[in-house]
């Protein structure tokens, strides 16, 4: 009897045209999608990406759990010893500090390949199976990313170096690393770290040997995406923890402070978003921050950055407000001058958590604290929802549920999980669970919004928000109901394939945005399922202006047994609509932000800031820093000289020395006859204007005007005094003139 196989299978042409795996041991079939070979130790191998090192991690504890269920029928693998998911894997995947955790598999594997002769059991055709040895050995770092370049210490984890199936003689016995930054191989050993420092930014190629007991070599390499080359360290990190009801809920503090002094001065509060794998920390955090130097360059102007990271970010909204009146309390606590400006940034996520919070601290300050804050910005958050498009989510639902016996589709399942985290589902304005038509939210959805909305929007400051989304109604480059993603296996062992739309814009007609395939090979045809998902949308949805995030190119690179035949047309789609970035009812999605006069009207904001064009979903660039700096750095004088903070930085002068200010040219006396040259230094974004009288007492007359230029520099100029004047005076006066006019 063949027994049923538990896996997608595309074989190894290697040992023939088509190969199924079988385990070292008694369990039952397991394939792979991953090209094993390239991963056989042999000199000159593939360097291995992360999607397929997890796939081989998901395959190698699927393995051990059907091994013991094998050996005991009913039983299950102790936890953590041994099935444990890649999403528990024993080492971090942050990169803290300076270390890089690795990640080594090394398995030898049984392949089976299908001879050509088959006879009949009754409809279903039987192969012989020629059974073949195949090591895999990888190695690869957990996390892909680091920020610290200039000095790492690379860790082969104990924990997590898997060796499967392997004998006595077979066992790993020393291992060479070469890191890529031109020091050679050195030996490692797991748990013992290695110094590795690059010069440069950028991919680096890691290789690794593995001496076997009986002197066989294996190779294999990876990468690693040195994201940049120094990350300054936290002046301090700070635990918080939320209280009744939301016990459990906690999260980290980063102070990153502008100088020495004691307590906090100007203290910017930015709160995290929805941090899909929780694996954002302080360097991935700050980098996302300092993108066109802005964490620095508000630094630089005596603001002291507290950063805080979600230990869970894609729980409930609610309790992690609370985690943010926490920080509010902590920061308030420890001011340096009750007096100063303080700022809180909310991105993506953290805009709806911070709303929650202040709003609920300025109506309830006796039972909250008050929350002292004078400007809150919002960036790119959803404010009436969030779009992740629904053919997207219903592949995850629908090959998520069979990877349960199908270690292939293990990252559908995990995708899925996360969209149904609480914090998706009541940020999704359409989501697959969402019962009947049209496309809809989850049930979690209606009484998340109707608590937001009751708890209003914070009142004390001032309430800015700063969109990604054009103003100026431009859209994604594809169509309602068009199909974006075509993906199609169909071999003799496997057909499986499936085409993803654009959410058709519809008031009542349904279209297609989901088709799956999915038939393995098994016995009497036990799975076979083939699903049209149709709905509509009464807006252009996918397509709408908006924040855009690239989920159509991040699905399509982590489809399975993808060839030359499949395609994905577009990467981006419509993530947080600008309307709704900018607190507007989604039902104005299709309409021109820009020009509209009754913007204000609609919008809960004081300010409002969208570009002419879509960007990235929390994209710090050159535009949106100087909205930033502005609502940051306005209302608050440091040094008392009359120019507000924000005016000393952009006229380039110190905030904190009232006698480096804007100055003033006054009563130059010239004798009459002929012309006059008056000269002087200006100032960055200065306006000058140019006056002259005969006489001091007498009324001075405006003869020039030099518009705001963008540096510093000399300005001359030349004037006529006439013959029969007794002489002239001139007086230049300077005005400072905002270069943010958007």
């Amino acid at each position: 009897m063949i027994l049923k196989t538990v896996s997608v299978s595309v074989f190894l042409a290697a040992v023939s045209a088509s190969v199924a795996e079988l385990p070292a041991r008694a369990g039952k079939p397991l394939a792979s999608w991953v090209v094993l070979e390239k991963f056989s130790g042999e000199p000159g191998c593939s360097a291995i990406t992360q999607t397929e090192f997890r796939q081989l991690v998901y395959e190698l504890q699927q393995q051990r759990q059907l091994d013991v269920q094998a050996a005991a029928p009913g039983a299950r693998a102790p936890d953590p010893a041994g099935l444990q998911v890649y999403e528990q894997i024993a080492a971090p995947r942050n990169n803290a500090r300076q270390s890089v955790a690795l990640s080594v598999i090394h398995w030898n594997r049984t392949v089976r390949a299908e001879s050509s002769d088959r006879t009949a059991t009754g409809s279903q055709a039987q192969a012989e199976p020629v059974e073949s040895s195949l090591t895999v050995f990888a190695f690869a770092p957990i996390r892909a990313t680091t920020y610290r370049g200039s000095y790492l210490e690379m860790t082969i984890h104990a924990a997590d170096l898997f060796e499967e199936g392997c004998g006595p003689d077979q066992q790993i016995a020393e291992f060479m690393f070469d890191g890529g930054d031109g020091q050679g191989r050195r030996a490692v050993r797991p748990g013992g770290p290695v110094a590795v420092a690059y010069g440069s930014a950028g991919w680096k190629e890691l290789k690794l040997e593995a001496t076997l007991a009986d002197g066989t070599v294996l190779y294999a390499a990876s990468a690693l995406n040195v994201a940049a080359l120094a990350t300054p360290l936290p002046d301090q990190t700070v635990s918080l923890q939320a209280d009744d009801p939301y016990a459990g809920y906690s999260g980290l503090l980063y102070v990153y402070k502008s100088g020495s002094h004691t307590g906090l001065k100007c203290p910017v509060l930015v709160v995290e978003g929805f941090d899909l794998n929780n694996d954002m920390d302080w360097d991935v955090l700050y980098n996302i921050l300092n993108k066109e130097t802005l964490a620095e360059s508000l630094r630089a102007c005596g603001r002291d950055l507290v950063v805080l990271d979600f230990d869970d970010a894609t729980a409930d909204i609610f309790g992690n407000a609370r985690l943010a009146m926490q920080a509010v309390g902590y920061i308030n606590s420890n001011r340096y001058s009750p007096s100063d400006k303080f700022t809180v940034i909310g991105a993506s996520m953290g805009g709806l958590v911070t709303r929650n919070a202040l709003a609920l601290m300025d109506r309830y300050p006796a039972q909250f604290g008050d929350s002292e804050v004078d400007t809150w910005i919002s960036f790119d958050s959803p404010h009436t929802g969030a779009n992740l498009p629904l053919g997207v989510q219903e592949y995850f639902n629908f090959f998520g549920g069979f990877a349960g016996d199908y270690s292939d589709l293990a990252v559908a399942r995990e995708y899925r999980e996360k969209l149904d985290s609480p914090a998706a589902r009541q940020m999704l304005l359409c989501h697959y669970t969402h019962p009947g038509l049209p496309a809809g939210s989850s049930p979690l959805y209606d009484g998340f919004w109707d608590s937001m909305n009751s708890s209003g929007y914070p009142v004390s400051g001032r309430n800015v928000a700063v969109s990604n989304g054009s103003g100026y109604g431009e859209k994604q480059p594809f169509s309602p109901g068009q199909q974006i993603i075509n993906w199609d296996e169909d071999g003799f062992w496997l057909e499986i394939g499936c085409r993803v739309y654009a959410l058709v814009r519809s008031e009542t007609t349904a279209q297609t945005h989901f088709y799956g395939r999915f038939d393995p090979w098994d016995l009497f045809d036990q799975v076979d399922e083939t699903v049209y998902q149709k709905s509509y949308y009464p807006y252009g949805l996918d397509n709408a202006s908006g924040g855009t995030r690239g989920t159509f190119q991040e699905l399509f690179e982590k489809l399975p047994y993808r060839d030359s035949d499949d395609w994905c047309l577009y990467d981006d789609h419509c993530f947080i609509p600008t309307c709704s970035s900018l607190g507007i009812p989604i039902a104005n999605i299709e309409q021109t932000i820009h020009g509209n006069s009754a913007l204000l009207s609609l919008s809960p904001f004081d300010e409002l800031h969208y570009p002419t064009t879509n960007e990235a979903h929390i994209d710090i660039n050159a535009g949106n820093k100087r909205w930033f700096m502005r609502a940051v750095l306005e209302n608050h004088d440091a040094d008392g000289d009359g120019f507000d903070d924000y005016q000393e930085y952009y006229l380039g002068t110190a905030f904190d020395d009232a006698g480096d200010r804007l100055s003033l040219v006054t009563a130059v006396d010239v004798p009459p006859g002929g012309l006059v040259n008056v000269s002087w230094e200006s100032y960055p974004n200065a306006a000058y204007s140019v006056y002259r009288t005969e006489a001091l007492d007498g009324v001075w007359q405006l003869i020039d005007r030099i518009p705001a230029a963008d540096a510093a520099g000399m300005i001359n100029r030349s004037y006529a005094i006439p013959a029969e004047s007794s002489g002239a005076f001139f007086r230049v006066t300077a005005e400072a003139v905002d270069p943010v006019q958007d």
